[in-house]
């Protein structure tokens, strides 16, 4: 082998060297790449994988997140407003988990990933009302202020001015306060004694059944667009057609005899 031939095979050697030293670092490279991004399965976006750390619930059955920080957000976010309106669970969005999101992890979405104070304090709030409604002494207003408040005097002062909106609750039926009449006439009612006859033949008089839950409501001013308190089942006050029918398909699929029809 000549001279030349030594160095023209060195050469080769190195290029391959070189190429497969090349290959290796573009390969390393991309498994590093692949190591510290991911795409959301959500929003399709190539995200770092410090947006897919933790877990918000403890029946959470996921082993590894595929959903980003924001995602997870944004759908927190829809479900706790909608939880505050029908009661619901605020569930995880990962593909095949039916967990459940405890409050320390709603916490942490709402304050530390949204940093949306207003709305987890709002969230708070509505559950502590949900248990204060377990107690005797807790009453809401009964002119659908959204307020409620303890009030320990009960049936000895039965008139309970609203902190929120002032008007007046009776504490002992629940509903708005029988102006210039005592609860002892309210009960006497069309000379029914009873007291739960004389409630109902009031309710009968005064307010109208939700149609899901049949739970008795008062109106007193504003639209027709209706929400019940108890299920939150949302309705029209005159044809009880259901408004989330009519808000997707427009007035035509109010009731005919209703005036809100087109």
């Amino acid at each position: 082998m000549t001279t030349s031939d030594i160095s023209s095979q060195i050469l080769q050697d190195q290029i391959k060297s070189l190429s497969e030293l090349t290959l290796s670092t573009i390969e390393q490279f991309e498994i590093s790449t692949e190591r510290k991004t991911r795409d959301c399965v959500v929003c399709v976006t190539d995200k770092f994988l410090d947006q897919f750390e933790g877990i918000f619930g403890d029946t959470c059955v996921h082993i590894e997140r595929t959903v980003c920080n924001s995602c997870v957000y944004e759908n927190t976010k829809c479900l706790v407003e909608d939880s505050m309106i029908y009661f619901g669970d605020v569930s995880c969005p990962e593909p095949n988990c039916n967990g459940k999101f405890d409050h320390n992890g709603i916490r942490q979405i709402l304050l530390f990933i949204g940093k949306n104070k207003q709305l987890f304090e709002k969230y708070d709030l509505h559950l502590m009302y949900r248990q204060l409604e377990h107690m005797p002494e807790f009453l809401w207003c009964a002119y659908n202020c959204g307020s409620g408040q303890l009030y320990e005097t009960g049936s000895s002062n039965p008139a309970v001015t609203c902190k929120k909106c002032n008007r007046s609750t009776c504490f002992k039926h629940r509903v708005v306060w029988h102006t210039d009449m005592s609860c002892d006439q309210y009960d006497l009612l069309n000379n029914q004694p009873s007291e739960t006859d004389a409630t109902n033949k009031w309710l009968e008089i005064f307010a109208k059944q939700c149609p899901q839950c049949h739970w008795h409501i008062q109106k007193y001013e504003g639209c027709d667009h209706m929400t019940c308190r108890q299920c939150k089942y949302e309705f029209c006050w005159i044809c009880f057609v259901d408004y989330k029918l009519i808000a997707s398909k427009g007035v035509s699929q109010h009731k005919t005899t209703c005036s809100h029809y087109q």
